[in-house]
């Protein structure tokens, strides 16, 4: 089931950034809600993951270096989610001054 949720996530993660490709090619704005959204997608899935490998390492020192290195990357990813998510509710709360986004222009500086 983990192998199933992994693969829509990867699908889910694909679709945003052709979405988020598509909004700025028609547009000369910038937006930063769906980079948000990927990488929310992308933390979402790391976790998955390190949770899948965590159950198969067990054992001798490398893997127990692993193990420890592995729960430290999930503990700093467990952090990341919650403040991504809070990022998108108050980009879609309080958007930014003066419009909507940042336009192209100005972002690529």
């Amino acid at each position: 089931m983990l192998r199933v949720l992994n693969e829509l996530l990867i699908v889910r993660m694909l679709a945003q950034i052709l979405h988020t490709a598509r909004i700025s090619s028609r547009s000369d704005v910038l937006v930063a809600e769906p980079f948000l959204v990927v990488g929310l997608i992308a933390s979402i899935r790391r976790i998955l993951v390190l949770v899948t490998l965590a159950k198969a390492e067990a054992g001798t020192n490398d893997r127990a270096i692993a193990f420890r290195n592995s729960m430290t990357e999930l503990g700093l990813l467990s952090l990341l989610v919650p403040v991504l998510g809070v990022s998108i509710t108050l980009l879609r709360c309080y958007p930014p001054a003066g419009g909507e986004a940042i336009p192209a222009d100005r972002a690529r500086r």
